[in-house]
């Protein structure tokens, strides 16, 4: 009698945590590992049990949880690449079957389609540049360089660049320094952080209108370099600027639509200012149009 009630009571123990090592292994079975284990205070063992098996669901969960992320970043890049190139490539082979066809006997016609063939290939490579840039900038091993900048050298340097570039639609670009107490240089990668200022201005470029402007202005304050860029364009849509640093992300009715822009300048912007240690934010400016800021740390060898 004493050794069936002890048994009886024993089982009872063990049954509910058996029941869930058992539900839990049919839930995983089926991709299922939104639940959790309580861990029984009744048998060490198999409280054991119940805790090693909690922790190898959780680590599970996070795995499959970065495998189903990169399926949807593999999707979502199929899917920009297709759209994106589909334009492009149409127009130069429709304007090379007209050029085959006959339009190279008219030497003005063939230079215009040859002008809009050489663009178009211009803008394929600059796509497919995106997608390796951002290749590298998610690889484990990626790392940005601290050596010393030179506030004013960078800043003169990098104002002419953006000058000759918004020259072409006219735009009005203003550059300026504030001089501050702080020191005149400060530490980081200067191709990456050119790299961030030429995809910021560039978006700029591509949505001021013919005549407005572009301002840069930088400031040294304390511990931090910051830059703010704002222009004259139609700005972002508020609901929406969370998103804006996102890969692949484009608004439809805003800055970021059309173009043959994969979503990826921003997003690329934002991975390198973060792992300067540094901030970026998109607002609209109160008097219209996009503002840019742009914080990073002044750093030291």
């Amino acid at each position: 009698m004493f050794a069936y009630l002890f048994g009886r009571r024993f089982s009872k123990k063990i049954e509910r945590p058996f029941n869930e090592l058992m539900t839990a292994a049919k839930n995983i079975q089926h991709n299922n590992l939104d639940f959790s284990l309580s861990v029984t205070q009744d048998a060490k063992e198999l409280s054991q049990l119940l805790h090693a098996f909690e922790e190898m669901r959780k680590e599970l969960k996070q795995l499959l949880a970065k495998q189903w992320q990169l399926e949807e970043d593999r999707k979502d890049m199929t899917t920009a690449i297709a759209h994106d190139l589909r334009t492009p490539l149409t127009i130069i082979h429709g304007h090379t079957e007209i050029l085959v066809e006959g339009s190279k006997k008219d030497p003005e016609r063939l230079s215009r389609y040859l002008h809009t063939i050489y663009t178009n290939t211009q803008r394929s490579i600059q796509l497919l540049n995106q997608l390796q840039e951002v290749s590298v900038i998610e690889n484990p091993g990626f790392a940005v360089k601290s050596e010393p900048i030179n506030i004013n050298t960078f800043v003169h340097e990098k104002a002419n660049e953006f000058q000759l570039l918004c020259q072409k639609k006219e735009i009005t670009f203003v550059s300026s320094l504030s001089e501050t107490e702080g020191p005149n240089q400060f530490y980081g990668d200067p191709q990456r952080i050119s790299q961030v200022l030429d995809n910021i201005i560039t978006n700029c470029i591509r949505y001021t209108p013919e005549r407005g402007e572009i301002v840069w202005n930088i400031v040294i304050h304390h511990n931090e370099v910051i830059f703010e860029i704002h222009d004259t364009g139609p700005g972002f849509t508020l609901s929406n600027k969370e998103q804006l640093f996102k890969k692949f992300y484009r608004e439809d009715a805003s800055r970021t639509s059309g173009h043959g822009n994969l979503g990826l300048g921003l997003y690329i912007a934002h991975s390198i200012v973060k792992n300067h240690g540094g901030s970026i934010t998109a607002d609209n400016k109160e008097t219209g149009g996009a503002l840019f800021k742009i914080v990073l740390p002044v750093g030291k060898e």
